[in-house]
């Protein structure tokens, strides 16, 4: 179904971002009414009824997992969840090559683990369409790949889990952002060897040319927004967070009286950057997360909230648009939206094309009058992660289906657009190596479409919304319980012992409670038609979600390899040396559920190590105060938890997880240090003091677990 018209966007000026205004007040905003070019036709190799728009440059302009070649005859497709990248003739729409990345195509382990060995999450091609690279998250390797033959005719172990990559203007250099590193690479194109490193904030992910093609910017996954770069060396140049305060002194009347479903909050899941042609501005596609608002008051409608944030090429703040929570007032969103994920734009820059991940749909903006034009709702596949234009089509990528859908877009005299299907669906991948209960598991986690699925009402919030990458999104959440940092679902959760900071749950399956108030949505147990859902679901999280790759270098961006090692090797025994393994023992580095194999959550609750009994400890960091403490509560069976006895957290993935503690109050690792050693302590005997040399290696060990 495709929907056409114009609807408003919420969206903030420079001035009403730094004011305090919002929107809605009638006055000018610069250059938000420029004209801009129209479309220019020419014809199309795939059929003369669409026009087709003239391209800026053949110089890619940001990272993503779907791209098409200068010729626009080529489309350039990768799969992560396959271990492979497609190249599609767009003229026969059929697959030209298949290239495998990995020795071996994925496949279920023994044990149930689905672990792709290469992961590749985004590619770019040279100016001249003849090489393409590709990165892979889980390798930690960049590959170039010849496109005539198909064929890898290079490769290289870069850093720890790259994702974004691009060619310079030269076709020289490859620039590639390391996740894990917390840094941006820049490569030789030729052999792929390292030029120079930059440092740069937490999670840099997509990457993205400015106008122009000459500075380099950076999005970085769970905020503080993006970074820019020069290029010629290579140098960290300015960071640009994004605004998360809720605009105060709105216009419209149910605000005063809702202010918490008034968009705002940090800025997380930070997944495209992209300069809009013809103009100098930049468009960013992220979500921003309501964490002031503690239960009972936080529901669905002020949790997550999708948008655009529009900022000049100095990294200012023009606008932001967003969705509105509550219905009837002006200056909203037409529709609710949820995981802005990969944007486009009409070569003129008249529209921009928002491929939404977790509402599996794409939005369509005026971005001259920044507003909704339209609604592409619902697509024919799911998880919509790609968004690619070329010779006068748009082309939508969705991953868990492995399809790609092409769509005519026309422009009507009146400024109108509509956006129409060009024919079925085509498949990206020849065979698909997941499991189908994981790619049902897959698609439940990660979707917010309640016309599909009853995981949530009107398209809000997927599990994904929260846990970013299947991970966590950084954030404090106000529960009723007390304050309550997100954890990771990265690696699964089968041997990580009870579930939830005070031991209330102990199965993936239980967090239908969390859907049904959080979320909005209505799943139980009970029902027969739900629980095959919810077994997928658990067997996506416990099986398909793959655990961290630990950094390659050391916090301060000094050492790699083998005196990395040897730092982290001394790090351990600083470890066990301090008392840590008391708690933190075995595979998953935890002893939630010693004692209690069988997880019932019946058991009294003890301190130490008793047949039957729910393990839980007081280590000092209970909250006593503020808008969330800590208070006691009942599990999901009924059963008392007192407000301070905590659950050991696992340990794996450690360097991915931050903040820390259940209340997210220790930022680093290093703030930690001081509960761990306390925690750790004789009774009565005071906490180790750590050498200065000492701290820097248990700090390393841990982040290398």
């Amino acid at each position: 179904m495709v929907v056409t018209m114009t609807r408003p966007l919420r969206w903030l000026c420079a001035a009403c971002l730094s004011a305090g205004c919002a929107n809605g007040d009638a006055h000018s905003h610069g250059d938000a009414t420029t004209d801009a070019p129209r479309m220019a036709a020419e014809p199309s190799p795939e059929g003369a009824s669409p026009p087709r728009l003239r391209a800026a440059n053949a110089q890619q302009m940001h990272s993503g997992s779907l791209a098409a070649n200068p010729a626009g005859s080529l489309l350039f497709v990768a799969h992560p969840d396959a271990d492979s990248v497609s190249v599609i003739d767009l003229g026969t729409r059929s697959i030209a090559h298949e290239i495998l990345l990995a020795e071996a195509s994925p496949a279920a382990s023994p044990s149930g683990r689905y672990d792709p060995a290469v992961q590749p999450r985004a590619l770019a091609v040279d100016s001249a369409g003849a090489t393409l690279f590709v990165t892979g998250q889980r390798s930690g390797a960049v590959y170039a790949v010849d496109v005539g033959s198909g064929t890898v005719k290079a490769s290289a172990r870069v850093c720890s889990e790259p994702v974004g990559v691009l060619v310079g203007r030269d076709d020289a250099h490859v620039f590639v952002a390391c996740s894990q590193d917390d840094e941006v690479v820049e490569l030789r194109a030729r052999d792929l060897s390292r030029i120079r490193t930059a440092p740069c904030p937490r999670k840099p992910w997509a990457l993205a040319w400015a106008a122009g093609g000459k500075t380099l910017l950076a999005t970085h996954l769970l905020g503080p927004g993006v970074t820019a770069f020069a290029t010629s060396p290579l140098a960290t140049r300015k960071v640009w967070p994004l605004a998360d305060g809720v605009a105060q002194g709105l216009p419209c009347r149910a605000c005063a009286a809702h202010p918490s479903q008034e968009p705002h909050g940090p800025a997380r899941g930070i997944y495209d950057v992209l300069a809009r042609p013809n103009t100098s501005e930049l468009w960013v596609a992220h979500i921003m997360l309501g964490t002031n608002t503690p239960q009972p008051t936080l529901d669905f409608r002020q949790t997550v909230f999708p948008a655009l944030s529009i900022l000049d090429r100095r990294g200012r703040p023009l606008a932001r648009l967003s969705v509105q929570g509550n219905a009837g007032d002006g200056g909203a969103f037409g529709d609710v939206v949820s995981g802005p994920h990969a944007l486009a734009f009409s070569p003129d820059g008249r529209f921009a094309f928002v491929a939404d991940t977790n509402s599996e749909d794409v939005l369509v903006v005026d971005a001259q009058r920044r507003t909704e034009a339209t609604l592409v709702r619902p697509l024919r596949g799911h998880l919509p992660e790609g968004i690619a234009w070329a010779n006068g089509r748009l082309y939508v990528q969705d991953r868990n289906t492995e399809n790609i859908e092409v769509f005519r877009v026309i422009e009507g005299a009146d400024g109108m657009v509509s956006v129409e299907a060009d024919g079925a669906p085509f498949r990206s991948l020849s065979v698909d190596p997941m499991p189908v209960s994981l790619r049902l598991g897959q698609k439940l986690y990660f979707s917010a479409n309640s016309d599909d699925v009853p995981v949530t009402q009107n398209h809000w919030v997927a599990c994904a919304s929260c846990h970013v990458e299947g991970r966590s999104d950084a954030v404090t959440w106000l529960f009723s319980q007390g304050p309550r940092d997100t954890p990771t679902n990265a690696g699964g959760l089968l041997d990580t012992g009870f579930l939830f900071r005070t031991a209330d749950r102990t199965r993936v399956e239980d967090y239908f409670r969390t859907i049904n108030l959080e979320q909005g949505g209505h799943f139980e147990m009970s029902e027969a038609s739900q629980r095959p859902l919810l077994g997928a679901l658990a067997a996506y999280v416990n099986e398909a979600i793959p655990t961290p790759v630990p950094p390659s270098t050391d916090a301060s961006h000094v050492l790699r390899g083998s005196a990395l090692d040897e730092l982290r090797s001394r790090g351990e025994a600083v470890f066990s040396r301090v008392g840590c393994p008391k708690c933190h023992s075995g595979p998953a580095k935890t002893d939630s559920g010693s004692g209690n194999p069988a997880l019932n959550l019946k058991g009294a609750v003890v301190s130490s190590n008793t047949p039957g009994g729910v393990l839980l400890h007081d280590v000092g960091t209970c909250v006593k105060s503020g808008p969330a403490p800590d208070v006691d509560h009942l599990d999901i069976e009924g059963d008392p938890r007192a407000a301070c006895a905590f659950d050991t957290p696992a340990l794996r993935g450690l360097s991915d997880s931050a903040p820390y503690l259940h209340d997210g109050s220790a930022m680093t690792l290093a703030d930690v240090l001081p509960t761990m050693l306390a925690a750790s302590a004789v009774p009565g005997a005071p906490p180790e003091l750590l050498s200065p040399e000492d701290r820097r290696s248990l700090v390393e060990y841990l982040r290398g677990l």
